[in-house]
């Protein structure tokens, strides 16, 4: 079905915010579908602290180096294989309330970060969470109008 609506030119999109899922109409093509990007939502760049706790684990400190409503990526001195399931605390600032992932899972796993997709957010924290996203996004164009 996709491909289908894609042949006249109506293209899935993803909200960044609200993560809904939508079809809109292009005049052109969105782009070649053979090197595509899997991720649903963009990752902003970010540098928040954020505690990590693993089944049979100790809770670790950790820095978030980029993230969006759907996963982030986790620079830390602890990698875990694949398919792990985790919870995780961030933190955007430090007069922010925290945002808790209930359930995580780690997707990739390199030697000093690992990828991770959020499974299961409680609605507060996902409200927080596309609050700490809008900011990011409206900061990222007032930055890049400010260049142009």
């Amino acid at each position: 079905m996709e491909r289908f609506l894609n042949r006249f030119r109506f293209f899935a999109f993803r909200c960044q915010l609200c993560t809904a899922r939508f079809r809109v109409y292009q005049k052109r093509s969105v782009g070649g579908t053979s090197i595509q990007d899997r991720r649903q939502y963009k990752r902003l760049p970010v540098s928040f602290r954020a505690n990590m706790l693993a089944k049979n684990a100790t809770r670790t400190d950790n820095r978030v180096t980029d993230i969006s409503m759907g996963g982030c990526t986790l620079e830390t001195s602890a990698t875990l294989p694949q398919g792990t399931v985790i919870e995780l605390v961030i933190k955007p600032a430090s007069d922010e309330e925290p945002i808790k992932i209930g359930t995580a899972m780690v997707c990739s796993s390199r030697p000093e970060s690992m990828g991770i997709r959020f499974l299961n957010i409680l609605a507060d924290d996902k409200n927080r969470l596309s609050q700490v996203i809008l900011s990011l996004l409206v900061g990222q164009s007032l930055h890049s109008n400010l260049l142009s």
